[in-house]
């Protein structure tokens, strides 16, 4: 059996998307964990569970290398009654910044 380029292009793109899908998902779980963290230090309530993963750009983290800023949505509460919604920016695998909006204190 012999591939052809046109076989390796299509199994290099599809590589290509399998670790870009499996980074992703990677970047949601440390994202989660960062909210609930800041969520607990802040006395609030982390809601739903999850969190949306949203690419924003292409950009150089400290070493110089290129890597994907994601932003990172969240709801959270901090008296059971109203949500809001808060903001986990990612710089590749690593945190930037937690971003919590005014709320109610309870």
């Amino acid at each position: 059996m012999y591939l052809e380029l046109g076989d390796i292009f299509v199994l290099a793109v599809i590589a290509t998307f399998a670790m870009f899908w499996w980074n992703s998902q990677t970047v949601r779980q440390l994202a989660t964990r960062h909210a609930k963290a800041r969520c607990k230090e802040l006395d609030l309530q982390f809601l739903d569970g999850g969190i949306s993963l949203n690419f924003k750009s292409i950009a150089r983290s400290p070493s110089g290398s290129l890597v994907i800023r994601r932003s990172c949505t969240f709801e959270f509460s901090s008296t059971g009654e109203d949500r809001y919604q808060g903001e986990v920016l990612m710089l590749g695998n690593h945190l930037q910044e937690i971003r919590i909006p005014p709320h109610m204190l309870p």
